[in-house]
Parts: structure tokens; sequence; C-alpha cells
């Protein structure tokens, strides 16, 4: 139960696998949103050829839909206490006496957050120093070129009976697993030892690690629902879109880091201290340096589990009888940096700061710049982006006309 599930023969393998392969030996097994259309992609297979995907009922079809966090959450996220810059990560929080119910928990988790899909991201920063004078001193200031994101979400898989085990897999952790059981230190299930198979303690499910938080009579408790992205090819990614940026003549320093939204969930149970810990009251621990005395105390007297995570694949590996070969849930990294290419450059030339994820793609950079000044979406945040971008297509038509000097260099 510990271990992943090695991943199943999916309905269209035989047909993928009869296609004459790429290069690089990969294959796409989902299509992508209507604005994207890729030529070197294969025809997949209809659902209507699967019986079972004829016969499944509309209801359960509902039921397996990726909810949408801001509509289907039936309990107020509260964000983490945390940086989301310092860890790369975000973590919200649930409290909700509620979720002190065994079969509620295991409701939630199921029904809710397990189907729903982590948020990696591309994150891109850029910056420089500059160096001034005053007051007979010099004085060095950090400025910001650029920092925006875009979201990678819609090529993960999709949360479907039918895709389970190929592009998300749930998981709890085994009995020779290091993980958070109801205590302040991460460890092997009890009385586990590697030598012994047979006769060992039978490992629990989610069920029975609910019922385990919910009857544990700590008064401090935290349960942690993580999801992982699996199979992003980040170092691979990383140094393409280092040399995008350079490829602008920016001389600044470049930062690019891969986070994730939505990775971790921390339900809580509602004692007034928890409360304190996510509410304006730990300011005042804060500055009155108090903190220095409670964090040791919360830490050792907060029990926390930490025993069920899944995995979401952008792409993974297949055995097949050729060998080992590579799938993605939607689109490859390296088409994914192509079709971005032009937006991510007039983004960095702008020195965009924000999440660019909605901006559009459906035009060549010539047109997209021509449309912009006509462009009425409905929605006025995204109309006031679109703007921005134009201007941003304007400064890299003149960064592209330059004779090399660059720009965002440290200045001394």
């Amino acid at each position: 139960m510990g271990q992943p599930k090695a991943p199943k023969e999916s309905r269209g393998d035989a047909a993928y696998q009869a296609m004459p392969s790429a290069d690089t030996d990969t294959v796409s097994l989902h299509t992508t949103p209507d604005d994207y259309e890729y030529d070197d992609v294969p025809v997949l297979p209809s659902y209507s050829d699967s019986e079972a995907a004829a016969s499944q009922s509309q209801q359960e079809s509902e039921r397996w839909a990726a909810p949408r966090a801001q509509d289907e959450d039936r309990y107020a996220v509260i964000p983490s206490t945390e940086s989301k810059r310092a860890n790369g990560s975000e973590t919200t929080i649930r409290m909700n006496e509620g979720l002190d119910d065994p079969q509620e928990l295991y409701a939630y988790i199921t029904d809710y957050l397990r189907i729903l899909p982590p948020n990696p991201q591309v994150r891109i920063y850029g910056s420089h120093q500059k160096t001034t004078r005053r007051n007979n001193k010099n004085e060095t200031e950090h400025v910001i070129d650029f920092d925006f994101t875009l979201s990678l979400q819609k090529y993960l898989g999709r949360a479907t009976p039918n895709d389970e085990d190929d592009w998300w897999q749930p998981n709890t952790v085994g009995n020779g697993d290091k993980a958070h059981r109801g205590g302040f230190w991460a460890t092997k299930a009890k009385g586990y030892k590697q030598d012994i198979e047979l006769g060992g303690a039978p490992e629990l499910d989610l069920k029975q690690w609910c019922e385990s938080y919910c009857s544990s009579k700590s008064k401090l408790k935290i349960f942690r629902v993580s999801r992982n992205v699996m199979g992003l090819n980040t170092e691979a990614l990383k140094p393409q879109l280092e040399r995008l940026v350079r490829s602008t003549h920016y001389l600044g320093h470049i930062q690019i880091t891969f986070p994730v939204g939505d990775k971790n969930v921390d339900i809580y149970n509602p004692h007034i201290v928890n409360r304190w810990r996510i509410s304006w009251v730990r300011y005042i621990f804060y500055f009155t340096l108090l903190w220095l005395f409670t964090w040791p105390l919360l830490f050792f007297l907060t029990a926390r589990w930490s025993v069920y995570h899944v995995d979401w694949y952008f792409s993974r590996q297949k055995a097949t009888s050729d060998g080992q070969k590579t799938y993605w849930a939607t689109i490859t990294e390296q088409d994914w940096l192509e079709k971005h290419r032009n937006l991510l450059a007039s983004l960095v030339v702008d020195g965009y700061r924000g999440d660019a994820s909605q901006f559009p793609l459906d035009v060549e950079p010539r047109a997209r710049h021509a449309a912009f000044g006509r462009v009425q979406t409905g929605n006025s945040n995204l109309d006031s982006a679109i703007r921005v971008v134009q201007g941003g297509l304007n400064a890299w038509s003149t960064i592209r006309g330059r004779d090399g000097d660059g720009w965002g260099a440290d200045e001394n």
C-alpha cells in the first residue's frame, strides 16, 4: 500500500505504440485546450471506442470532475503563515469542527482534496544592483526588473477514474516509510523491522488514519494532505529559459524557480492555540520575541499526521516492447517552451510583475500586437493585462534592433 502501483496499460497505449515515434521517442496521451494546435501530436483514440466509457453515467463523471477551489470547497481556505517565496510552495489551512469527525474528514479528502490538482508554476525573476551616492556615502539599491509566473496546472492529467494510476496516484504511507504518524517526529511504523517480511502489523488505509487523527487526545493536531508534481523536467527547462531571457540582451541576475501552489493542505483542529497561530495574535509573539520560547513548546506539543499524498504526473516512463518510453499527460516541456517563447520574452522586456497565465497565445506576435488595440474580452483585469503585454511587445521590438549593448546590468 505504501508503494505506488505500476502504471497500468491505458486503452490508447496499443494505438500509440503502433505509431511512428518522434526523435525523442515520446507520445502525448491527452488533447490540449482548444486555443492550442499541435501539428506533431497524433490523433487520439476516441473514448467512444470503449464500452466502459460509453456506459459511464453522467453522475459518475461529475463526481470525478476536478473541483474548482473557489466554488466547491466547503471550508474556509486560510493562507499559511509561511512565506510562499521562502519555501517555494503554497500551504493552505483548514480549520473546522466538522473535520474532527473521521467520516467527514475522510469524505472531504477523497471527494475534494484528492482530485484537486496542484498548481505547478514557472517563476522568472530578474534583478540588478544600483549604487547611488547620498549624503556623502554610497547606497546600494536592489532593483527588480521583472517577476512573473506562468501556471502549468492545465498540462497535468485530469482527475477521472480512467486516468487514475496513469496520471494521478493517491498513496498512503507504508510501515517502512518515515512519516509523521501522530507525533512530532517522522518515524516508521511502531515495531517495524526491515528483516521481517511476514507477520508484521497491517498497513493503515486513509480511513484508518482519519480515525487515528480524530480519536487522538492531543490538544494540538495537524493532518496534512500533500499533492506532488512528478515527471516535470525542470533541470532541462531551466537553462533553456535562462537562454531565452538572455536573448533579450538582459544582463542582470536571473532566478528561475518552479513553485507549486496548492501543494499542501494542513487541517488544524479548532483549539484556541491553533486559532492564535493563524490570527493577528501571533504578531504579538513576533514583536515581543516570545516566539523564541513558544515555538519549541508548540513543536513538541503538536501531534502531526503526514500520511497521505497524491502524485500528479506531468510525464512518466512506461515499459514497452521497445524498452522504456516517455509519455506526457498533455504536452512536452519543449513544446510548452516553444508555444510561450514570444510571450515570455515580451514579459521580460516589459518588466512585468504578477501572474501571466491568462495571457492569450492564439495569434502570432505581430498579429497580437495589432489586435491588442481592439481586443475586448469583457474582463477588465484581462484587458488591462493585454495592454501591458502590448507595451512589452513594443519594447521587445526595440531591443531586437539594438546592437547588443544590453540592459539590466548592475549600476555602480
